[in-house]
């Protein structure tokens, strides 16, 4: 994959993951291939997506006829 030419003054926008709030409320986020998660203000965020919670596997119970 090529990377774009990115210059000063261009706006960007990346996905991270909130692991952390701090006591005062401002949340942490992690980005990939970081290290650290950093505290951003919420009033930046143009919109928050929640992730699907994961189903539970269905268990089949198999009857034997007879």
């Amino acid at each position: 994959m090529s990377e774009k030419k990115i210059e000063i003054g261009d706006e960007v926008v990346v996905r991270g993951e909130v692991v952390w709030i701090d006591e005062d409320g401002v949340p942490r986020v992690r980005f990939q291939r970081t290290q650290m998660p950093i505290r951003i203000s919420a009033t930046v965020f143009e919109g928050v997506s929640k992730l699907p919670k994961p189903t539970k596997p269905k268990v089949r119970v198999r009857r034997r006829c007879g």
